[in-house]
């Protein structure tokens, strides 16, 4: 009897271990998606998914999901910390962008879900909005991350925004570098609620004949470095703060556009940027330090000098 209980204690301890020697083994820190994968997969590089849908739920908090090759990947819910990347050479996700939105950032499960970083690189996000097809509303739906990071990204055809920042009562910073913006109603649509409030830093970006560019409507502080507007349609203008919101542009060019800067309740300060060929350039009246270029706007617009060169 003795022996009999003893083989059973030594069965189940056994079971325990596989048990937990499973669970352990069902997220990984690094998976893969491929154009010929299958979502039933584990996600490996030899047995990648098929959809980043498919990939998250294997991959680790923290974590990394990879493409190897081109494909369309799916639209994703993403709810906790992870790196996806599109891939260069060899792969590049692109992403239809649905009669909804293509991914949805709300990090609201794991153990950094207060200060979760969530990293999008190499992606291509496309509205199709020109056919009779899809229609995208927002290419990128921000709503909970303490940081968010957009780069070498696309984003083309979209009916509403190619990034929308809506974080509500908890803050959070987005950072936008290196991508292209083409054919959007507005490249970055940006909202907190105070005390609450959106940082947004936007770096060495092109944008170009879409309605409006970077809409920072409230309690959103911003800087633009080294970016291009071109061809904005609606006079919402090229950069717009609105109230409680503050966008510094530096190092910047602003041209062809309805309204280049409009200054609707917030602060917009500049620096070392040209503005050419615009409407109006400055819509209200914006802070300077006195070193921007204005060449062949209908209207200049109004700067007062009061940043310090020194």
């Amino acid at each position: 009897m003795n022996k009999f209980r003893l083989t059973l204690k030594l069965l189940a301890i056994a079971m325990l271990t596989s048990a937990f020697a499973s669970l352990a083994q069902a997220q990984a820190p690094r998976t893969w998606v491929s154009g010929t994968g299958d979502d039933a997969d584990p996600c490996s590089r030899t047995a990648p998914c098929k959809t980043f849908a498919g990939a998250i739920s294997k991959t680790s908090e923290g974590g990394e999901i990879d493409a190897l090759d081109p494909g369309g990947y799916g639209t994703l819910m993403i709810t906790k910390a992870i790196t996806i990347d599109g891939g260069t050479g060899s792969g590049w996700a692109g992403v239809l962008v649905q009669s909804n939105n293509t991914f949805i950032v709300n990090t609201t499960t794991g153990s950094h879900a207060n200060d979760a970083v969530v990293i999008l690189r190499n992606l291509s996000f496309n509205g199709y909005s020109q056919t009779t097809g899809l229609a995208g509303i927002n290419g990128i739906n921000y709503l909970r991350a303490a940081q968010l990071k957009v780069e070498n990204c696309q984003f083309q055809n979209l009916t509403t925004n190619g990034i929308r920042v809506s974080l509500g009562t908890t803050s959070g910073v987005l950072t936008v570098q290196d991508c292209v913006f083409e054919n959007v109603n507005s490249v970055i649509t940006s909202n907190a609620t105070a005390p609450a409030f959106s940082v947004i830093q936007f770096e060495h970006n092109r944008m170009v004949g879409s309605s409006t560019g970077l809409n920072a409507q409230t309690n959103t502080f911003a800087t633009v470095r080294d970016c291009y507007f071109g061809s904005f349609t609606s006079t919402n203008g090229a950069v717009r703060a609105g109230t409680g919101s503050q966008v510094n542009v530096l190092n910047s060019m602003i041209v062809n556009n309805i309204v280049g800067v409009n200054v609707a309740g917030g602060t917009i300060r500049l620096s070392n940027n040209e503005f050419f060929s615009n409407g109006t350039a400055i819509s209200g009246t914006a802070e300077s330090a006195n070193n921007n270029k204005f060449r062949g706007n209908s209207t200049d617009g109004a700067t007062t000098n009061v940043i310090v060169v020194q």
